[in-house]
This record gives structure tokens, sequence and C-alpha cells, in this order.
């Protein structure tokens, strides 16, 4: 059974949640490569690439991983300091969009919710470590997780976790954590089973090449994209071959916003242009040849043709009404059924 409910709530000047207006993340992870001026310079750009956030990784290298693992080789001296960070919120605060950052351990997440950062995002490499989750949530905070390295079982330990915490300010990302990830194993369709399976909003961190996922995404009911960010994919190092640049990140967000007026509300309603059109379009029921007093009524007789004057008519369903009954007046050709018709023929001869 497939779960309507829909949870909402404000980061910000931002609703997350709705399907209608999709949370656009601007995943510059490491990306600035540690440098705090290029680090604005993306912010910038991303906000100009009509993103709603922009999002960093802080992680303490000794906290986190073993030394000269890949991992801490890639990740050491990346950090700002906390007045950088605060700096790098307020500026992004003052150019419309949220600033916020993926903690890669405890000491890091302390940091963070120290400086105040109004989102925290939890890596698909974390999504089952449950101490650190449980501190965000314990501080209310809002929280994204990333589901790329989950099992069904690790869904199914995760929902039980997230019960015993009353926040309901909660997103969870449907991710496929190849860099880059093959079009064969995104599945996208595994959005339909997150929003089924937990009561929150579901979106989706894409690590594909290009914006065709993302687009596709949003079109599944995706309410957060989040996508990785550079200013030259051609860089060495980080995530920059599988992000988009500035005026790729802008085309992607056009799309998005298209296929949610696309999309539109789901009500199955008429605007008023096609009310208009409709009338112009429909057929009405015509006599094809003159009938006679006494003629049954048969598709020898009956046509259905659209009027230059519009639907001024009976619409063909009203055949059926008329079908096999003995005509009890005369019918020039052309002449259109009207309503007084369907009363004057309503009982059989």
């Amino acid at each position: 059974m497939i779960n309507n409910k829909r949870i909402f709530f404000k980061v910000r000047n931002f609703t997350i949640g709705r399907p209608e207006k999709v949370f656009i993340i601007a995943e510059i992870g490491i990306n600035h490569n540690g440098d705090f001026a290029k680090c604005k310079r993306l912010i910038l750009a991303a906000s100009q690439a009509g993103a709603n956030a922009a999002k960093i990784q802080t992680i303490d290298v000794d906290e986190s991983y073993t030394k000269n693992s890949q991992s801490y080789k890639a990740f050491k001296n990346k950090n700002f300091s906390n007045n950088e960070l605060v700096k790098l919120r307020n500026y992004a605060n003052n150019l419309g969009i949220v600033f916020f950052s993926t903690p890669g351990d405890l000491k890091s997440l302390k940091r963070l919710i120290k400086i105040k950062i109004p989102i925290i995002k939890i890596s698909s490499g974390l999504a089952t470590n449950f101490p650190l989750i449980g501190e965000v949530l314990k501080k209310k905070i809002p929280v994204i997780i990333s589901t790329g390295f989950s099992t069904r079982n690790d869904l199914v330990e995760l929902k039980k976790f997230l019960k015993n915490f009353k926040s309901k300010k909660i997103v969870l990302l449907k991710c496929t954590s190849s860099y880059p990830a093959h079009p064969n194993s995104v599945d996208l369709n595994s959005i339909k089973f997150l929003k089924n399976e937990f009561d929150l909003p579901v979106g989706y961190s894409d690590h594909t090449l290009g914006d065709t996922a993302p687009i596709v995404a949003a079109s599944l009911g995706a309410t957060v994209i989040e996508k990785h960010f550079t200013l030259n994919k051609h860089q060495k190092g980080g995530d920059h071959k599988i992000s988009l640049e500035p005026k790729e990140f802008a085309a992607m967000v056009k799309k998005i916003r298209l296929t949610e007026k696309m999309l539109g509300k789901g009500t199955f309603k008429l605007s008023e242009e096609i009310k208009k059109k409709r009338k112009i379009f429909l057929r009405c029921l015509v006599a094809t040849k003159e009938i006679q007093k006494g003629d049954i009524f048969s598709l020898e007789n009956i046509g259905f043709f659209r009027h230059p004057e519009g639907n001024i008519g009976l619409e063909p369903k009203y055949y059926y009404k008329l079908r096999n009954k003995k005509s009890k007046i005369k019918f020039k050709k052309g002449e259109i059924f009207i309503n007084k018709h369907i009363k004057l023929h309503r009982k059989k001869l």
C-alpha cells in the first residue's frame, strides 16, 4: 500500500518535502580542496546556478580514517576552522541559500552543532552509524540520510532506530554509491519503495554523469535532489569528474523546475484554456441523412461530427439512449440532436 501522507518542514526560508518545489543541493564536498576562497566561489556559483543549498564535508581525518588509507590522504587538510565555517554559512545566507555539511565523525558533528549549521547530512557510509545519527536527532536538527550502501535489512533497522525519536525533520535519499554510477545500477524506482516504507520525505543523491537521473528522480516524486558541483570537472581529486559545472548545473535546475510545472498537482482538472477548446473539439450527434418519423435510429442515420459553432448538441455517449428506438419526429440531414430529443424518445414506442 502506497503511503500518500506528506510531511513538510522548514529550513530557513525553504520548505522541504514538497514535490512541487524540489530542494536542490549543490554538493561541493571537498571540491574546494581546502581553499577557503575557492569554497566561497563555489557557493556563489551554486547560488547563481539556482541551487537552494550548498553542502560541504567536515571530517577530522584522525577521527574517521586509519592513517595512510586512501580516504585519509584524500580528506587530509580539507577541513575549515569553526570561524571559517561560520563565515561560509553567513556568506551563503546573504546569497539566499542554505549552507550545511556532512560530518564524518562525532567530533566534527559537535563542531557543526556548535556553530548552528541548519541541516546535517549523513553520508551513505555513515547510514549505519546510529550513535552519530542519534546525536543529531537528540538536538532536533533536520537531517538528510543517504542510503547508497544500505541493504534492505539496514533500512529495517534504521526505521526502528528512527522511531526512538519524535523528529519528523528527516529526509532519506536514494543513492547509488558508485563513482560514476552506471545507469543500470541507479534503480530510481526505489524512490517509490522508500516513500512506501518510510513516513518521511524522500529525495535522490546522484552520482551518474550528466543530469538525466536527477530530472527523472524529480518526476518520480523526489523532494530533494543532491548533485555534485565543481568549477572545473577536469580537475584531479575529489568528485570533480561526476560533478556538474555551473552552466550545466543551472541547466539541470531549469529542467527540474520545468518538470515541477509539468507534474502539476495531480488534480486532473481542466484549465480554462482547455475548457474553451473542449467545446470546439468534442463531437455531437448529427443526423447523417433525412430521418422520417418511425425510422429506427442507428449508425446508418446518426453520425458524430465536430460542429463549427462548437459542441452545441449531445455528445456521442448519448447515442446509446437513442439506438434501436423509433423516431417520433422527422429530422433533416445535418440536424443536431439536443436534450429535448432524448426526453422525447425516453420511452420505447
